[in-house]
């Protein structure tokens, strides 16, 4: 320990990243949620197909909203709950300033995700 009483390891811990919880609109309409510390990043890897089983596929389009969490564990809470609404809720989870496609989502009936 050092004299103000923390180890040198402690004081050299970087500040946790937070994690975002994303909404994509896949190709054929229907929605894909996830979880991720750089939705950019993660996005591509979808679009190159190096992401999630469902995105390769169902390609997204786009992001529809992104919302961050100060911890992984309240990120993937979050995700579940996102993932037991109705389509038609999906997006009013988020709130006008995470939306970053604010478009009005037809309902796609047998939609999974």
């Amino acid at each position: 320990m050092t004299r103000r009483g923390l180890s040198r390891k402690a004081e050299q811990v970087p500040a946790q990243q937070p994690y975002q919880l994303y909404l994509l609109e896949c190709a054929d309409g229907t929605l894909y949620t996830g979880v991720a510390l750089d939705v950019v990043e993660r996005f591509i890897k979808h679009l190159l197909g190096l992401g999630a089983a469902y995105t390769r596929s169902h390609p997204p389009l786009r992001v529809l909203a992104c919302r961050c969490y100060p911890s992984k564990g309240d990120a993937l809470r979050a995700e579940y709950a996102l993932k037991q609404r109705p389509r038609h809720l999906k997006l009013e989870f988020f709130n006008e300033h995470e939306r970053l496609a604010d478009a009005a989502l037809p309902d796609m009936k047998g939609a999974r995700r």
